[in-house]
């Protein structure tokens, strides 16, 4: 995985990425909102997107590897069985690289870590140096949990590799302010229409200890876990035990469906 290991030393500012949902072989989920993050992060960044993007990328897809988790389908919560990496670096050039996606419970625990500080003007893109980011989730398993929630002035603004939704007990929907730092989820713009469609409103803000003390329910979204509920947060329970979210946002991704390389590269024209 290019740039995806712990002890990769590389400057923020070498490249910009985003992780696709992936079957191991010809094809992926939510190309076009992925491709959209990238292209905004790599501008932020101040790299220069490649004019020849879609050529790149049409090359790499024809050389990658088949993973071996090809032919298996996503399991019961729609977890697809690989993720593949699209890097965009500081001379233009486009790399790809897949990995098996680590399958993970409907219910996860997890533990509060320090969020990663970057500058303010990089701050919330995903680029280059993101080992802060694996030694986040790495110390979450070292803890015994499954995930971290990164924490940044007394508030959750992200998790290691998802990003968290609560739901409180007046039936509105919680995300971080992304002006507190972390990163936009693609998952997370997938499944606003299910979030409208369900008549559940949707408010940014300082997700708080006390919010997640008394949430009606936490739900981890992201590109590898889907939509996972979080049980407990530092030993202390989390939820009522009763999921409204988690069944709403895990049919939402099935139903989006796959879309094949061919008309990911049709997309991009």
């Amino acid at each position: 995985m290019v740039g995806g290991e712990i002890g990769d030393s590389r400057s923020p500012l070498e490249a910009s990425f985003t992780t696709l949902p992936w079957d191991g072989g010809r094809l992926v989920r939510s190309p076009e909102l992925h491709m959209k993050r990238l292209k905004e992060h790599v501008e932020k960044l101040g790299l220069t997107w490649p004019d020849d993007f879609a050529e790149q990328l049409a090359s790499a897809l024809e050389t990658l590897s088949p993973d071996e988790s090809e032919g298996q389908d996503a399991n019961e919560n729609g977890q697809p069985p690989a993720l593949l990496r699209v890097e965009v670096d500081e001379n233009g050039v486009v790399e790809l690289a897949g990995r098996p996606c680590v399958r993970t419970s409907r219910e996860v625990v997890g533990v509060a870590y320090p969020a990663p500080r970057y500058p303010t003007d990089i701050q919330g893109l995903k680029h280059a140096d993101w080992n802060a980011y694996f030694e986040a989730g790495a110390a979450a398993r070292d803890a015994g949990a499954d995930v971290a929630l990164l924490v940044h002035e007394g508030a959750v603004i992200d998790g290691d590799r998802a990003t968290p939704m609560l739901l409180d007990r007046d039936g509105v929907a919680w995300v971080s302010d992304p002006s507190l730092g972390g990163v936009h989820s693609t998952t997370l713009e997938l499944l606003l229409m299910t979030l409208e469609e369900e008549g559940i409103p949707l408010h940014q803000g300082r997700l708080t200890e006390a919010m997640f003390a008394r949430a009606r329910e936490v739900v981890m979204v992201g590109s590898g876990v889907v939509a996972v509920r979080l049980v407990s947060l530092d030993g202390e329970d989390v939820g009522s035990g009763v999921s409204i979210l988690q069944p709403l946002f895990q049919n939402a991704v099935v139903q989006n469906g796959w879309t094949s390389f061919d008309e990911w590269l049709e997309v991009i024209g």
